[in-house]
């Protein structure tokens, strides 16, 4: 399952350590969505402790990563990702919210190969992914339509929209990104072993319950959609509930 892109393999890079634990058993890694970044779930922290850390992922292009180059190859990408995670104590945990989704599917399927299968895939917002999102690219748009898009998307705090320096700085990675999941296609392969637990917002028209219920087709463990209220970014709302249900799953390891 190997890619063009080359990315640089150091666990230091990848993930935010700042919640690392010494008696962890368990990580978590959180997969940021299109455009997003580790900070995202920083959050999140106060709802893992004891056996399991959080761990969330840092990709290539935003934040102390903003001077390398965002990737281009979602393959390639989970390629590098499911290398290092591998290679750590802990057992692995995947959690993914949109294009995260994917690629904690795309990195547990990875894991699965190397006879290191993840213990649990949570997705959100996202649907299973034979189905192709978005329909239509929406990458190379003009400048002043991809901002429009990202209004409407949800993906920043609507200050950001007020500063063009900062703008300029994020819209290559965000188009990267988008460029990068208009890109994909899942490609055949065995299917997981692990539990996949999904959620949706009610209001998400790009993702209906219908598209996330083919989820369950991508596991011989089971499989559980829980639909709640918004839109895409229903997580944000949401993330309290769902961290719950994340520590309940964990619990029945």
């Amino acid at each position: 399952m190997s890619g063009q892109q080359t990315f640089r393999s150091d666990a230091r890079l990848w993930f935010d350590r700042r919640f690392q634990s010494a008696t962890a058993t368990h990580s978590l890694y959180c997969f940021p969505f299109a455009g997003g970044s580790a900070t995202y779930y920083a959050a999140w922290d106060r709802y893992f402790t004891g056996r399991v850390e959080l761990v969330p992922v840092q990709l290539p292009g935003r934040g102390a990563r903003m001077t390398e180059p965002p990737a281009t190859d979602l393959c390639a990408l989970a390629d590098e990702l499911a290398e290092v995670i591998a290679g750590e104590p802990t057992e692995a945990m995947l959690f993914g919210h949109s294009m995260g989704a994917i690629l904690a599917f795309e990195v547990g399927r990875r894991l699965t190969a190397m006879g290191r299968p993840a213990r649990h895939l949570f997705v959100t917002g996202r649907p299973a992914p034979p189905i192709v999102r978005p329909r239509e690219p929406v990458s190379g748009l003009p400048r002043a339509e991809f901002l429009r898009m990202l209004r409407d998307y949800g993906a920043a705090d609507e200050a950001v929209f007020a500063h063009d320096d900062l703008l300029d700085l994020l819209i290559p990675m965000i188009r990267a990104d988008f460029a990068m999941i208009e890109n994909y296609r899942r490609r055949p392969g065995p299917r997981l072993t692990c539990p996949v637990t999904a959620w949706c917002g009610d209001d998400d028209p790009g993702v209906p319950p219908s598209a996330m219920v083919p989820w369950g087709d991508e596991t011989s463990g089971p499989f559980t959609l829980t639909v709640l209220p918004g839109g895409h970014f229903f997580l944000t709302e949401h993330h309290a509930a769902v961290a719950r249900c994340v520590n309940t799953a964990i619990r029945g390891l």
